[in-house]
């Protein structure tokens, strides 16, 4: 399970400032207006991550399927020109024994 604790914290004892600095707004509506917005930059920024992350592997087997199919093409042509090499020889060697048999 997922649990969440709040604690409860005493309030800060308030600091000084000088008296030349002015608020035009009170500092706990200022963080409660920018917590927000950070909370969803960083939720933007988790599933942009999370898109790029989805490309990336799409892309990485892509290029293995293509690097697989090119093996295997070459492969299979092998195999073809090996029969077909075969058939040929085999082709040869009767005409040459037909040859030596009407000697």
């Amino acid at each position: 399970d997922f649990g969440v604790e709040r604690k409860e914290l005493d309030a800060a004892e308030p600091q000084e400032f000088p008296n030349d600095m002015i608020f035009e707004q009170d500092p706990l509506q200022i963080v409660n207006s920018i917590l927000p917005l950070y909370l969803n930059g960083q939720i933007l920024r988790t599933l942009q991550e999370s898109v790029a992350s989805e490309l990336a592997a799409r892309m990485q087997s892509m290029q293995s399927a293509s690097d697989n199919a090119g093996a295997l093409s070459k492969k299979l042509s092998q195999e073809y020109n090996r029969a077909r090499q075969a058939a040929v020889t085999q082709e040869i060697l009767e005409i040459v024994a037909g040859a030596t048999a009407l000697e």
